[in-house]
């Protein structure tokens, strides 16, 4: 799966490829392009593409997109039941598939439904016409309870997927694995996008175990979460050859030293550390050789990275403060949902939700979440819920649930309860192990009164400053 489907139908970016294409993948493109034409698929509105096959989707994306077709791939029937995107027309799926309940959502939506078959089968013979390109909608992790949509515009996407190629140092001759990335996602989109343009070869392996993909000879690079590096180091010596050369990016959470040096005896001794967002621009890229790497992120020069306080002056050095990345030439909020959009964009920086110090070197080290969703090992949700569950069963008067790093950088979960005196330990353990038992463990501590504001909301981010500068050595 290379370069060709992008470029093959949008002139846009075909020139950087001209010399590298594979035949079969243009034509795939160019049946697929002619024969959602001939459906009336162009000129405009939303198609959410419901196609499992990563390959094959992105097949579809890229023509549409070329027809002026804004995209939406979705992973499953109940998320395009909740997509809420204005101008949403079409449902495009794959005569291979079968997606339970899809005919149904689409005529509560009232969608038209459009069935293609495999690209080999439709016609040729038409004449291409000129487009602009429809943008591509990406969506964030819905921990929230709600999936949040991030326009990509062709007005400023090739800057900045060039910006992306810079950061990646992708080239034509690079063959960046994606194991099965969806296209919804930050890291889907960006990764391929920003190699196909330069481009270069992306291959996908999905429905299989993750070290399987590592097979594939000449690997340039590979990105990685910390699940997947988990399951693939528990593979057997032998189960997949190590590289000299390939890149192994980890991002999307923290892993922890003895699995970085793991990886680097086994995989590649080249490991890197990513920071990014879905909705900026990349915000650090760390070459992970020692343990200071391991929690002291090295910032991208060419993006924007301030500490601002909840005033948003600039903190001091060596200061916890709101991490905020400027948003010149990326998405400038959310589409179709204003609130959400000014809680997180404010002139022009975008506020992804996290804690952070910086020291004198620029480096920073990432503090904890300001925001209600908590990460930890990766592992993403949304604590109401659980701290209503918690605070029922404990009988105490309020809890909250935070994520920090620690002194080598690995996440840890805190809870804080808000009681005089400690809750029985037996009680206390049931509790925890039935509410929290997805993470490898929890601090408790205790405090007569949780910092709240004038209604009664906890403060996030006073308690996480409170809870640093109480573990730092005096």
């Amino acid at each position: 799966c290379d370069s060709a489907y992008y470029f093959a139908t949008n002139p846009t970016f075909r020139s950087s490829c001209e010399a590298k294409r594979n035949t079969m993948d243009v034509l795939a493109a160019y049946r697929q392009f002619f024969e959602l034409r001939q459906q009336g698929i162009e000129g405009g509105g939303v198609a959410a593409v419901v196609v499992g096959n990563v390959r094959d989707s992105w097949v579809l994306v890229l023509a549409l997109r070329s027809l002026g077709v804004t995209v939406a791939p979705i992973s499953a029937v109940d998320v395009l039941a909740g997509l809420d995107v204005s101008g949403l027309r079409w449902a495009v799926a794959s005569s291979a598939e079968s997606w339970p309940g899809l005919e149904e959502i689409c005529a509560v939506l009232g969608l038209e439904l459009v069935s293609v078959a495999s690209p080999a089968a439709a016609p040729l013979g038409l004449d291409a016409t000129a487009y602009r390109p429809g943008g591509h909608i990406l969506l964030t992790s819905g921990t929230t309870g709600a999936y949040k949509k991030v326009l990509m515009d062709v007005e400023f996407e090739a800057e900045f997927l060039r910006r992306r190629q810079a950061v990646m140092a992708a080239s034509k001759d690079t063959v960046a694995n994606l194991f099965e990335f969806g296209a919804w996602t930050g890291l889907g989109y960006r990764a391929p996008m920003g190699v196909w343009l330069e481009g270069g070869v992306v291959a996908f392996s999905q429905g299989r175990p993750w070290h399987l993909a590592l097979r594939r000879p000449g690997l340039s690079s590979s990105p990685v979460l910390p699940g997947m590096l988990a399951d693939i180091l528990a593979q057997p010596d032998g189960a997949f050859p190590r590289s000299e050369t390939m890149e192994l990016r980890i991002g999307g959470g923290t892993v922890t030293w003895a699995q970085i040096e793991a990886a680097r005896a086994r995989i590649t001794p080249r490991v890197f550390n990513g920071l990014a967002c879905t909705e900026s621009h990349h915000i650090a890229m760390t070459p992970l050789n020692t343990p200071d790497d391991h929690r002291w992120h090295i910032l991208v020069p060419t993006t924007v990275v301030e500490l601002v306080d909840e005033f948003d002056r600039p903190v001091a050095m060596g200061k916890v403060g709101r991490l905020r990345v400027g948003a010149e030439g990326a998405p400038s909020g959310y589409l179709d949902d204003e609130e959400a959009a000014r809680a997180h964009f404010k002139d022009g920086f975008f506020y992804p939700g996290d804690l952070a110090v910086m020291r004198e070197d620029g480096r920073i080290a990432l503090q904890g979440r300001v925001t209600e969703v908590i990460n930890v090992n990766g592992h993403k949700i949304s604590p109401g819920p659980i701290e209503d569950r918690l605070r029922e069963a404990l009988g105490v008067d309020g809890v909250c649930l935070l994520s920090m790093q620690d002194d080598r950088g690995e996440e840890e979960l805190y809870l804080v309860v808000e009681a005089t005196t400690p809750v029985d330990t037996a009680t206390l353990a049931g509790v925890l192990r039935a509410e929290l038992h997805g993470f490898p463990g929890v601090h408790v501590q205790y405090t007569g009164a949780l910092p709240r504001n004038a209604m009664g909301k906890v403060l996030r981010q006073a308690l996480t400053v409170e809870i640093i500068a109480a573990r730092r050595p005096r």
